[in-house]
């Protein structure tokens, strides 16, 4: 093949992909996963719940 042709054709390509990832990262919320909830204490996270130290 021709060395221009492949070097317009690895362009193309790469446009084609930050389109694409333009677009799918555009939406945050689709992938982003919502931020944890601090609803737990101490003991319940580490179910210590024996009183002594650790």
């Amino acid at each position: 093949m021709d060395r221009d042709k492949l070097k317009l054709m690895v362009r193309n390509l790469e446009l084609l992909v930050d389109d694409i990832k333009a677009e799918v990262f555009s939406d945050v919320e689709s992938y982003a996963a919502p931020p944890p909830s601090i609803s737990q204490d101490y003991d319940e996270i580490l179910e210590d719940d024996d009183g002594y130290p650790d």
